[in-house]
């Protein structure tokens, strides 16, 4: 099974981790920047991405931040992030989290 977990003692941010067990599979990285979630960094498999990210505007919106921002990811993160449509070329910002997750909700396509 795996689980998203939020890492309290993460000093550089807010850091959400995928797990099997013991075992790390995947992390995001943000923090809150005045009413915006800046997702700094995804380091996953591509399967893991959505989850991931959906964990993490989740967190956003029940802190009232309704905004995301990602930051510069590699290439196939980008990539992956254009095919789940949570960016679109030269667009990473979410301006309405609730929005988003009102039109996006179903996760398979």
């Amino acid at each position: 099974m795996i689980t998203i977990l939020q890492n309290d003692d993460f000093r550089e941010g807010i850091l959400l981790e995928a797990k099997d067990g013991e075992e790390v599979l995947g992390t995001i990285l943000c923090e809150i920047e005045a009413d915006t979630l800046v997702i700094k960094e995804i380091s996953s498999d591509r399967f893991l991405i959505d989850g991931l990210c959906r964990a993490a505007l989740n967190y956003a919106f029940n802190r009232f931040v309704n905004k995301c921002r990602f930051a510069e990811q590699k290439k196939e993160v980008m990539d992956e992030l254009i095919r789940l449509q949570f960016v679109q070329i030269d667009n990473n910002l979410i301006d309405n989290i609730d929005n988003f997750f009102t039109l996006h909700k179903n996760c398979k396509k």
